[in-house]
């Protein structure tokens, strides 16, 4: 069976949560305020290979041949995740590792159970998933901790490499095989 939301062992997640209507502006300072890189919260989830976080409050009309302009019935938030493995596990890695950030950003929505209790979390995510239509996944069959190892290696090579300028090769050929032998 197809799986639509499937790349390789990559998992393809998006939710659209209605935002209750004059909460656009905190949702949009909240996810606005969040750090980036290392110290996002989202960089606590080990098998998030990406994602991201906005909001969708009008749809672009793009002119003849579209006959109408579509609206929205309201704001959404619109969470988009590329992960490893299955999307329960990653659900339950976000209840217990951003909780506090999950009801700061969904909290706003409507219906959000919170993520304290977690079976009703879980459903209300799966309840607001949609099916991704196009998905590709840069690792598709690499695990996160796969490619975070792939770039340390890469970083000790260059440290070597850069060290190692200008030695004699019977001291370069020693060096390598002291320091990154067995690691490449």
């Amino acid at each position: 069976m197809f799986d639509h939301n499937r790349a390789g062992t990559a998992y393809a997640f998006t939710a659209f949560t209605a935002i209750l209507p004059g909460h656009e502006e905190a949702v949009r300072e909240r996810i606005e305020s969040l750090p980036r890189g290392p110290e996002s919260p989202l960089a606590r989830l080990d098998t998030l290979h990406y994602s991201r976080l906005q909001i969708f409050d009008e749809l672009v009309y793009q002119g003849p041949p579209q006959k109408k302009r579509d609206r929205l019935k309201s704001s959404y938030l619109v969470f988009t995740a590329s992960l490893d493995g299955d999307l329960d596990p990653f659900l339950d890695a976000i209840a217990d590792r951003l909780p506090a950030e999950a009801d700061g950003w969904w909290g706003h929505c409507v219906a959000y159970p919170g993520a304290a209790n977690r079976e009703a979390f879980k459903r209300w995510l799966k309840h607001n998933q949609v099916p991704n239509a196009l998905f590709s996944s840069m690792y598709s069959t690499e695990s996160v901790q796969a490619v975070r190892s792939a770039l340390a290696l890469r970083e000790r090579v260059l440290e070597f490499a850069t060290a190692a300028q200008g030695l004699e090769p019977a001291e370069l050929q020693r060096r390598f095989h002291t320091e990154l032998a067995g690691l490449v």
